[in-house]
């Protein structure tokens, strides 16, 4: 009896706490907030996280938590923050209130009048505000020096409107608003954060600082429409002296100083007679003398070149080089007879061009100001040119100056890369005190990545499926992995393609390379003549991903450590949990356990041994932590979501089952928080690829890009199952069923699963795969598919528009799978194509296609959609205007949500369905009328519900 009071009371009290939350629902989006930026000062004293609304439709903050003393000190929509390397000060920007902005739009205030960011400065050691500054454009402090930073101002507004946005703390603007001619456009301050004194210098156009030095360099211009830059100048902090450089020339662009701020560097541009053409030069700026180092009488270039202005000159680390950009010179026969409109405008394709013409359209930006890498060196005043226009890029280390570097070359490949995959391309050693170069690789699919001690690049030859070591100055090439048993590939790759590798785990501190088969760590010497240790050894035997962390921003292709242990990471393919762990006398030593969290996104302080990492599962926000004591204990130091405990939840659980073919797979299962096995649920399946291991994700309820969202589902009754997918070459649609439709037959058997109430959503691959399933199965009442191909064969010769690329590689190479060119596999093309399946179609179908879709062809969705209009089968295209392969827009995103759940939530739970469903949006009606409504009677609801169902 008393048993039964106990279960009696237990089961009340969960009802009463579940009665209390309430279901997500759309309006709920701008609640929900993500971590958008963290910085960790050069010690590891500070931490600064920015927090932004998800959907950027509210208001954020920023928090400053302070390792030293716990102190936090939050400030409403900061963001934009930095640190001063000694750690005294924060700098941040705060953006003006969400719902001020927004009423500025609507009443169409210009945009130069609308509300700017303020700058604020954060005084450490006392925790408060030392100083704000409104209608702040920009702001740069020095990453190694400190006490000053450079502010660039919009223009002032009247002073009464000052007086409007003073904030709220009662900080004051010492600026001075006084409405004078040079205010009456974009100026910036000079700023003594010792003294919150300030200098002001009118007319600014851009400024470049030092990383160490008390100098920076600036341009002005004169605002007024075509007239010509004032000139540019060095500003001196200690004696506060501004000094003209130059102005004499028409146009200052591309400023660049070395880290000391002893030198500096610009080009310029003498007169405007063409501006369109303009003709630059590269100047050179120390010890107060200016020097011209490229002139446009090709001064220090080669003949017939010219200097580009598509990227900044930088100096190497020492300052003994600076690097610079020229490109040969372009010349035309114009016909100047010829008017405008007398011009023929045509494109015209060549089966020879080795760049089809849609992808020079694509990257006509970038290719125009291509430029290529010469040097000055600044001690003997000689030049080297180290690439030529035969050469993509070049492979170094922009801060050394290594002697012999990487060159790549893609030219004897370009053609095929249209149909086959992966892409390779040549590769050069180019000695840098020369600029010779010779011919070290051939035919490579992966860049080498050159060794800290600049004497060897490691490379993964794709053919011969293992790790290979170059050694620069002979050319000899040594067969890291060759005689291990293990695989260094991908053996789980289901491509028509050559497996990718592992993974490169970067160089460890004695210069050997770290590198990965499937479960463990190898270390390597790059000469071969160590026999390779593989320094995890238990990843295999323990299903455990090992992984080296490699974290510092400088360094990137280094290993890291904590307190000389090198880092590593565990993420354990069964239980999907992650660990950390550190290689202490060549053993593994445990400093996080895997238990129910996924552990990633490391940080590590430039100088100390803080470190951050973001911890999550379905049912706990990825917040921030810290330790700073070897990961023996660790501090949450965010709660960006606490309003989660309001709403209804749910779990996540893996499932496994054998497919049709016998493969065991895994999935997850999601499930509301109050889920009840005696209950039946109505099910939505959704798939992309392989996604198990994605199991212990938190997902933010947002509106939708293009897929549903697990958290929205859960919160809102519905059980969602996402399986993973294995597919055969030649076989994409029926490698989906195999995987898909026995794994939601197996979740059926459960007994929970309502199997009159099922639906299917997928967006690009995912979509295809919708497509293609309700052609050949009529299991699922309703199916929701994005960017969908619909007709494999003329998608084979359609256009990647965003790249320019053509889609012929996809089919042969890489994820649609068919493995064969059109005319080889014809009817494998037409078998995968849901267009041909079209009239055993029984499942009412809702698509999103855009018109600006730069991924799928825009023209799939609608080849679809038109056979299932003449057919007459139940369809809607959902087309959003200027509108990417995902949504981009938040207003647009928020009505596919709208439109998706209400397609759902009618097909499988029996709810109304909304007016655009039934009756459709008339262009006449187009943004008057959205058609959310819905219908009241089900005689309406009949018209759009098959007998067959």
């Amino acid at each position: 009896m008393i048993k039964n009071i106990i279960v009696l009371f237990f089961f009340s009290f969960t009802t009463l706490i579940f009665a209390q939350k309430r279901s997500l629902a759309h309006k709920d989006y701008d609640l929900w907030k993500n971590i958008t930026d963290t910085k960790i000062s050069r010690t590891g004293k500070l931490i600064v996280s920015v927090i932004e609304t998800s959907t950027k439709r509210g208001d954020g903050y920023i928090e400053i938590y302070n390792t030293s003393n716990n102190k936090k000190f939050s400030f409403f929509n900061g963001f934009d923050s930095s640190i001063t390397n000694d750690e005294s000060f924060v700098i941040f920007k705060r953006r003006p209130k969400y719902e001020k902005v927004r009423k500025e739009r609507k009443k169409k205030i210009k945009k130069e009048k609308q509300s700017k960011d303020d700058l604020f400065i954060y005084d450490v050691k006392n925790n408060r505000i030392f100083d704000s500054i409104i209608r702040v454009s920009s702001y740069k402090i020095p990453e190694a020096s400190d006490g000053w930073l450079v502010i660039e101002k919009f223009k002032n507004k009247k002073t009464q409107e000052n007086d409007k946005e003073k904030d709220t703390l009662k900080t004051k603007d010492t600026v001075k608003t006084k409405l004078g001619k040079a205010f009456q456009q974009k100026y910036a301050l000079v700023y003594d954060l010792r003294t919150g004194t300030k200098d002001t210098i009118f007319q600014i156009k851009n400024f470049v600082l030092s990383e160490k030095g008390d100098r920076f360099y600036y341009t002005k211009k004169n605002q007024k429409k075509k007239e010509k830059d004032v000139g540019v100048f060095e500003y001196d902090i200690v004696s506060g002296s501004k000094v003209v450089i130059d102005t004499t020339k028409y146009l200052y662009d591309k400023l660049s100083v070395d880290k000391k701020g002893l030198q500096f560097c610009y080009i310029a541009a003498k007169d405007s007679t063409h501006v369109d053409s303009l003709q630059f030069e590269l100047f050179y700026f120390k010890d107060k003398k200016l020097k011209t180092l490229v002139d446009t009488n090709d001064k220090n270039l080669r003949e017939s070149w010219e200097l580009s202005r598509g990227d900044n000159p930088f100096f190497s680390e020492s300052g003994n080089r600076l690097y610079f950009y020229s490109k040969p010179k372009a010349t035309y026969e114009r016909d100047t007879t010829l008017l405008e409109d007398e011009i023929p405008q045509v494109d015209v394709w060549n089966w020879k061009d080795k760049m089809i013409q849609p992808e020079q359209n694509s990257k006509y930006e970038e290719s125009k100001d291509k430029g290529y890498i010469s040097y000055y060196n600044t001690e003997d005043e000689s030049v080297v040119h180290l690439q030529d226009d035969q050469l993509d890029e070049l492979i170094f280390d922009k801060n050394k100056e290594q002697k012999l570097i990487i060159g790549a070359s893609g030219n004897p490949y370009e053609i095929k890369r249209s149909w086959y995959f992966p892409w390779t391309r040549d590769y050069y050693v180019i000695d840098t005190y020369s600029g010779q170069k010779q011919l070290a690789l051939t035919n490579v699919a992966l860049d080498p990545i050159l060794s800290p001690d600049g004497r060897y690049a490691v490379y993964y030859d794709i053919f011969q499926k293992n790790w290979f070591s170059l050694e620069l100055a002979s050319l000899k090439k040594t067969n890291l992995t060759g005689k291990l048993k293990v695989a260094f590939y991908d053996e789980d790759d289901d491509h028509p393609m050559l497996p990718y590798p592992y993974g490169f785990g970067g160089f460890d501190k004695d210069g050997n390379t770290l590198l990965f088969d499937k479960f463990d760590i190898w270390k390597v010497s790059l000469s071969g003549e160590m026999r390779p240790i593989n320094i995890t050894a238990s990843g295999r035997k323990k299903n455990i991903e090992y992984r080296t962390q490699m974290l510092d921003a400088e360094n990137q292709n280094n290993a890291s450590y904590n307190k000389d242990e090198l880092l590593i990471s565990g993420f354990d393919k069964i239980s999907k949990a992650s660990g950390l762990y550190v290689l202490e006398n060549n053993k593994l030593v445990e400093k996080i356990k895997p238990t129910k969290f996924y552990i990633n996104r490391y940080q590590k302080a430039k100088e100390g041994e803080l470190f951050t990492f973001r911890k999550q599962n379905f049912n706990t926000f990825e917040d921030l932590h810290f330790t700073d004591n070897g990961f023996e204990a660790s501090t949450q130091i965010t709660d960006v979501n606490p309003q989660k405990e309001d709403f209804k939840w749910g779990s996540a659980e893996l499932f496994s089952w054998k497919a049709y073919d016998g493969k065991k797979l895994e999935g997850i299962i999601y499930k509301p928080e109050d889920f009840d096995p005696s209950k039946k649920y109505p099910l939505i399946t959704y798939f992309y690829e392989k996604r198990s291991d994605s199991y212990r994700n938190f997902y933010t309820p947002r509106p939708s890009a293009s897929i549903v969202n697990p958290s929205f589902l859960v919160s809102n009754g519905y059980i969602m199952f996402v399986p993973d997918i294995v597919y055969e070459d030649g076989k994409p649609g029926p490698s989906a069923y195999n995987c898909i439709v026995s794994g939601v037959e197996a979740l059926e058997k459960l007994g929970y699963i309502d199997s009159q109430n099922m639906g299917i959503q997928g967006q690009s691959w995912g979509g295809y795969q919708v497509a293609y399933l309700v052609t050949v199965t009529n299991k699922f009442k309703a199916a929701m598919a994005g960017a969908p191909v619909s007709n494999m064969t003329s998608a084979y010769g359609g256009i990647r528009w965003k790249s320019g690329l053509s889609r012929a590689f996809q089919y042969e190479r890489t994820q649609s799978r068919i493995g064969k060119n059109l005319w080889e596999g014809f009817d494998l093309y037409i078998e995968n194509s849901p267009l041909f399946g079209i009239p055993k179609i029984e499942t009412p179908l809702l698509m999103m296609h855009n018109d600006n879709d730069g991924a799928v062809p825009y023209y799939q969705g609608i080849e679809m959609f038109m056979g299932m209009r003449r057919l007459q089968k139940p369809a809607w295209l959902l087309v959003y205007n200027d509108e990417a392969h995902n949504l981009k827009k938040e207003k647009n995103r928020q009505d596919l949500s709208i439109r998706m759940m209400q397609f759902f939530d009618h097909y499988l739970k029996g709810e109304p369905a909304p007016k655009w469903m039934t009756k459709g949006v008339n262009r006449v009606d187009k943004g008057k009328y959205l058609g959310y409504d819905l219908e009241e009677t089900p005689s309406e609801t009949s018209k759009i519900i098959p007998s067959s169902n």
